[in-house]
């Protein structure tokens, strides 16, 4: 039986047309789905936006992705620990000075609870 999950053909990413003029921005584009992502719109010709919480991680992935499409790929990167709002803030106004059009955002990061103990106490 075929998937109509995404419609009658069902969806794949041979079946995404040409990204050129388009930038996606991807939360947690370092490994993973979110890599994947990256990768898949970029072999479209998207500029992609990373937005992840490491930058050594960001820098490999972005090295890797290169690599693979070429010196001239589309892919950059914006630091952003989802975790510190203060961080969270900074990133935006970053996005906003440096990235003049957003097609899309992809929300791929984990976000990680730090509960204290003190906190942790309260609830029990």
């Amino acid at each position: 039986m075929a998937d109509t999950t995404f419609g009658p053909k069902g969806w794949t990413p041979e079946r995404l047309g040409d990204q050129s003029g388009k930038t996606y921005l991807i939360t947690g584009a370092n490994a993973g789905a979110g890599f994947q992502a990256a990768r898949i719109l970029l072999k479209k010709n998207a500029k992609v936006v990373m937005l992840n919480r490491s930058a050594e991680k960001s820098e490999a992935a972005i090295a890797e992705l290169k690599q693979e499409f070429g010196a001239k790929a589309d892919v950059s990167f914006i630091r952003m620990d989802l975790s510190v709002l203060n961080n969270v803030r900074e990133a935006a106004d970053k996005v906003l000075k440096t990235v003049p059009r957003i097609d899309a955002l992809i929300n791929n990061a984990a976000i990680a609870q730090r509960i204290s103990s003190s906190t942790s106490k309260q609830r029990d």
